[in-house]
């Protein structure tokens, strides 16, 4: 058996599907499916995760048997003088039921259109005055039957909270977890519920044994047979520690009422034994990531007994906790790898851009904004041919697109280097919009966005532009710059940019106006800006990374001395002024521009990274200028610049404001 679905009414972040503050069977603000093995949920801080582990700990309960309440802060409000919502809803259904886990839920249980067993489980609380009232019931209808103890018993889920304390929970203590975990073993359980005619455990035997040796040495007078031979001659024993207890009890009791006090390691029945031991690699004080991996694994006990009759659901918030990045991919490669052998299910949620990266997009699940999109085969535009090429090439620097508010995919090193200062100038800075970059490095930035599209219709309510050039390439013919012919249909054509930008750019049309292409006018970035307004900033990088270019073929890597760079410069302002005296036109200019760049002579990534601090010097002169001209600042030279338009736009879809209630709520 195991959690399939889940559905969730205004708790929390999550609402209602029409923003409605009534519960209705058809709104539910989150209608989540699951895999019957591993999902992670995925997605930036206060996205929604959290609520939804929360929410499912909050109707089936957990093995440690925490106390679940509700207040007032876990009912859905949709600013803070929304005072409508006074109930909540969360309702859970199960599957895959074998014959024996069905009858331990017969009163309760159903089939489904398909024959299979089916279990519904619902919680619903309601805001009563100052207290919140709330009950649990199952079974086909809205009318239910309260689940027993033993039913709820056998739903609960094993919950590792993020952050947690792994030495205190595998350590002795009267509330040891440790203890749970093995009181639910199967060769500890079946002990205790032999009631008192059991024979006595072997640990239990142990204990006791030990406990006399303790009690004779403390009790000189009366040593344990078996425990004199290990006080040697001459040796003090603890009869003198026990003697002066004594002494001070004689006088806090009444006369004749002085009970004996007695030194031992633990109670010698079966639980008492168990919360006194502790779990540890070695004796050494292990770290915090080596006990994370610890109690994990003996977390895992819990899901894997042989006679486990329940719910074998694991609940693990932020799994990364304690784990650095090669820990991390050998605990999710390995929950991967055995998900089947295991038989558990796993729910998980991360903030790691490693773990993200490593998992099957089958596996994930993306929260954003209070709603969950699951990224499986059949849920997102992805085909299958997608799904095998992004799992081999989804790392964690291109994962951070499951953590941002807005998404720029780029296609190579240039776009990545000059996007943040082209923002960071129209004032408009990435990191403040919570927006990524991803660099797709190849021409696959369409495989990329089918990541933000649904199956059904729409897309997910992030912002995502795809920045790319249209690559019609240019050469000279005797000066006069022309299209290189491309083969069309077998037939040489000279490609129309208008048209090759008009079919990129209506790509994602039929959605929702999330997912836009932007795209350069003609051939690459660097080309199309060096034949608008930034045309000598563009030249005068080119020139620096010619200069850095040509150092580190000869495996010498060394920045230019600011003597150098201003040389470069000077002759980048002559070499312009000599193409203008010479009557070539901005089309011209730009191809001589981008000669390096074409031949590599040049570093593109290194000339994006000067032309952005060119720009940048630029514009810190333009913000501390006593009066500047808001027609001559860098900021208006962008924003006006035709060339640098789509990197403009671009910027701003990416920045403005997510509307989700175009979203398919997925």
């Amino acid at each position: 058996m195991h959690l399939a679905n889940i559905k969730i009414w205004n708790f929390r972040k999550i609402g209602t599907s029409d923003d409605d503050s009534e519960i209705k069977v058809d709104n539910p603000g989150i209608d989540l499916n699951f895999n019957p093995n591993l999902n992670v949920i995925i997605g930036e801080n206060d996205s929604g995760k959290t609520a939804i582990i929360d929410a499912i700990r909050s109707i089936l309960g957990t093995q440690s048997r925490e106390y679940q309440y509700f207040d007032e802060r876990d009912f859905y409000r949709k600013n803070k003088e929304d005072t409508r919502t006074r109930q909540l809803r969360i309702e859970c259904l199960f599957r895959g039921f074998s014959d024996q886990e069905a009858g331990h839920f017969l009163e309760w249980i159903h089939f489904n259109d398909a024959g299979e067993y089916e279990l519904r489980v619902w919680l619903q609380a309601y805001q009563r005055d100052n207290r919140v009232l709330f009950n649990t019931k199952a079974g086909k209808d809205e009318n239910g039957v309260q689940l027993d103890g033993n039913a709820r018993d056998l739903l609960r889920a094993t919950y590792l909270k993020p952050l947690r304390d792994a030495e205190s929970e595998l350590s002795p203590g009267y509330k040891s977890r440790l203890a749970q975990i093995l009181k639910s073993n199967p060769i500890f359980k079946d002990q205790f519920d032999k009631g008192k005619d059991k024979e006595k455990h072997v640990l239990e035997k142990y204990i006791k044994k030990a406990n006399d040796r303790v009690e004779g040495y403390f009790n000189e007078d009366s040593l344990k047979e078996d425990a004199e031979h290990d006080i040697k001659e001459g040796t003090p024993g603890g009869g003198k520690i026990s003697k002066k207890v004594s002494e001070h009890l004689e006088k806090f009791f009444h006369t004749h009422e002085t009970p004996d006090p007695v030194f031992k390691i633990s109670g010698d029945e079966l639980g008492s034994v168990l919360r006194s031991l502790a779990l540890s690699l070695e004796d050494n004080k292990s770290g915090l990531g080596s006990l994370n991996l610890l109690f994990i694994a003996a977390e895992l006990l819990l899901l894997q007994g042989e006679n486990h009759q329940g719910l074998r659901l694991a609940l693990i918030e932020e799994l990364e906790a304690h784990l650095h990045p090669q820990a991390q991919l050998r605990v999710i490669s390995a929950l991967q790898e055995t998900q089947k052998d295991l038989k558990s299910q796993f729910i998980l949620s991360t903030h790691s851009t490693t773990l993200a990266s490593k998992l099957d997009l089958d596996n994930l699940i993306l929260c954003f904004q209070g709603q969950a999109y699951p990224m499986k085969k059949g849920e997102t535009g992805l085909e299958d041919e997608d799904y095998e090429f992004l799992e081999r090439f989804l790392d964690d620097t291109k994962s951070n697109l499951f953590f941002a508010k807005g998404v720029l995919l780029v296609e190579g090193d240039a776009e990545n280097l000059l996007l943040p200062a082209l923002a960071e100038i129209i004032g408009k800075p990435l990191h403040k919009h919570g927006v990524s970059i991803v660099n797709v490095g190849s021409k696959a930035l369409l495989r990329y966005a089918k990541i933000f599209k649904r199956k059904e219709k729409g897309t997910l309510p992030i912002k995502v532009a795809v920045v790319t050039d249209l690559d019609i390439a240019l050469y000279s013919d005797q000066g006069v710059i022309k299209s290189k012919i491309r083969k069309q249909g077998g037939e040489k054509a000279v490609p129309s940019p208008n048209a090759e930008q008009k079919k990129l750019e209506t790509t994602f049309d039929s959605d929702n106006g999330n997912i836009k292409v932007f795209s350069s006018s003609l051939w690459t970035m660097e080309h199309d800006l060096a034949s608008g307004d930034l045309s000598k900033f563009i030249y005068k990088a080119v020139r620096i990374a010619q200069l850095i270019t040509g150092w580190s073929k000869k495996g010498e890597y060394k920045s230019p001395s600011s003597e150098r760079i201003v040389k470069q410069i000077e002759n980048a302002d002559k070499q312009f002024q000599e193409w203008i005296n010479n009557g070539f036109d901005s089309r011209r200019i730009a191809f001589e521009i981008y000669k390096p760049l074409d031949n590599k002579s040049a570093s593109k990534a290194v000339t994006a990274q000067w032309l952005a601090k060119l720009l940048m010097d630029r514009h810190k002169e333009d913000m501390t200028a006593t009066q500047p001209s808001n027609h001559d600042t860098m900021k208006h030279l962008l924003e006006t610049d035709p060339q640098v338009r789509y990197l403009v736009n671009a910027i701003n879809h990416v920045t403005t404001d997510q509307d989700h209630k175009n979203a398919s709520n997925g």
